[in-house]
Protein backbone atom coordinates (compact mmCIF):
# COMPACT_ATOMS: atom_id res chain seq x y z
CA UNK A 1 0.00 0.00 0.00
CA UNK A 2 1.63 3.23 -0.40
CA UNK A 3 2.47 5.89 1.70
CA UNK A 4 -0.13 8.37 2.20
CA UNK A 5 0.26 11.59 3.50
CA UNK A 6 -2.22 14.69 5.11
CA UNK A 7 -1.86 18.00 3.98
CA UNK A 8 -3.41 21.14 4.54
CA UNK A 9 -5.68 21.70 1.97
CA UNK A 10 -7.18 25.14 0.68
CA UNK A 11 -10.06 25.58 3.03
CA UNK A 12 -7.14 25.26 6.00
CA UNK A 13 -8.26 21.68 7.40
CA UNK A 14 -7.03 18.07 6.23
CA UNK A 15 -6.88 16.18 2.84
CA UNK A 16 -5.78 12.58 1.49
CA UNK A 17 -4.74 12.34 -1.88
CA UNK A 18 -4.73 8.60 -2.82
CA UNK A 19 -2.60 9.58 -6.05
CA UNK A 20 -4.68 7.46 -8.39
CA UNK A 21 -8.88 6.32 -8.80
CA UNK A 22 -9.69 3.25 -6.62
CA UNK A 23 -6.50 2.17 -5.38
CA UNK A 24 -6.23 -0.64 -2.22
CA UNK A 25 -5.80 2.24 -0.26
CA UNK A 26 -9.14 4.22 -1.16
CA UNK A 27 -11.06 0.97 -0.66
CA UNK A 28 -9.71 0.31 2.49
CA UNK A 29 -10.49 3.78 3.68
CA UNK A 30 -14.15 3.41 2.85
CA UNK A 31 -14.17 0.23 4.45
CA UNK A 32 -12.86 1.53 7.91
CA UNK A 33 -14.85 5.21 7.76
CA UNK A 34 -17.91 2.87 6.82
CA UNK A 35 -17.83 -0.28 8.65
CA UNK A 36 -15.46 1.00 11.66
CA UNK A 37 -16.05 4.45 12.50
CA UNK A 38 -19.91 4.13 11.74
CA UNK A 39 -20.18 6.84 8.62
CA UNK A 40 -22.90 6.82 5.89
CA UNK A 41 -22.89 8.38 2.91
CA UNK A 42 -25.22 11.54 1.45
CA UNK A 43 -24.98 12.88 -1.77
CA UNK A 44 -24.93 12.68 -5.12
CA UNK A 45 -22.19 11.67 -7.24
CA UNK A 46 -21.27 14.19 -10.18
CA UNK A 47 -19.07 14.03 -12.65
CA UNK A 48 -16.95 15.97 -15.02
CA UNK A 49 -14.12 16.08 -17.47
CA UNK A 50 -11.45 15.64 -15.41
CA UNK A 51 -12.83 15.74 -11.89
CA UNK A 52 -15.79 14.94 -9.67
CA UNK A 53 -17.77 15.08 -6.61
CA UNK A 54 -18.69 11.30 -4.34
CA UNK A 55 -20.83 10.93 -1.80
CA UNK A 56 -20.04 12.91 1.23
CA UNK A 57 -18.90 10.35 4.64
CA UNK A 58 -21.03 11.60 7.24
CA UNK A 59 -21.86 11.30 11.05
CA UNK A 60 -23.16 12.70 13.51
CA UNK A 61 -21.70 16.73 13.04
CA UNK A 62 -19.42 15.84 11.31
CA UNK A 63 -18.67 16.05 7.27
CA UNK A 64 -15.75 14.31 4.95
CA UNK A 65 -16.02 15.19 1.33
CA UNK A 66 -15.22 12.47 -0.94
CA UNK A 67 -13.76 13.44 -4.79
CA UNK A 68 -11.75 12.44 -7.48
CA UNK A 69 -9.17 14.35 -10.10
CA UNK A 70 -6.83 13.87 -12.44
CA UNK A 71 -4.00 15.03 -10.18
CA UNK A 72 -5.00 13.90 -6.74
CA UNK A 73 -6.76 10.25 -7.82
CA UNK A 74 -9.63 9.83 -5.12
CA UNK A 75 -9.04 12.04 -1.91
CA UNK A 76 -11.06 12.69 1.01
CA UNK A 77 -11.35 16.55 2.47
CA UNK A 78 -12.04 17.90 6.01
CA UNK A 79 -14.64 20.20 7.02
CA UNK A 80 -13.97 20.94 10.47
CA UNK A 81 -11.82 20.36 13.14
CA UNK A 82 -13.74 17.34 14.58
CA UNK A 83 -12.76 15.57 10.46
CA UNK A 84 -9.52 16.70 10.84
CA UNK A 85 -8.96 14.22 13.73
CA UNK A 86 -10.95 11.68 12.05
CA UNK A 87 -8.81 11.78 8.93
CA UNK A 88 -5.21 11.83 11.08
CA UNK A 89 -7.00 9.01 13.14
CA UNK A 90 -7.81 7.04 9.31
CA UNK A 91 -4.62 7.58 8.33
CA UNK A 92 -3.19 5.90 10.99
CA UNK A 93 -5.04 3.00 10.59
CA UNK A 94 -4.54 2.36 6.96
CA UNK A 95 -0.53 2.86 8.18
CA UNK A 96 -0.75 0.40 10.99
CA UNK A 97 -0.29 2.61 13.92
CA UNK A 98 -2.13 2.28 16.86
CA UNK A 99 -3.20 5.64 18.23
Amino acid sequence: MQKLKIHIAANGHASIDFDEYDSPAWFKAVSILEDEMGFMREGEAVAGMDEGIMPSFVKNDISISAGWDNWSGNYLLSESNEADKVLNQLISQLSGVKQ
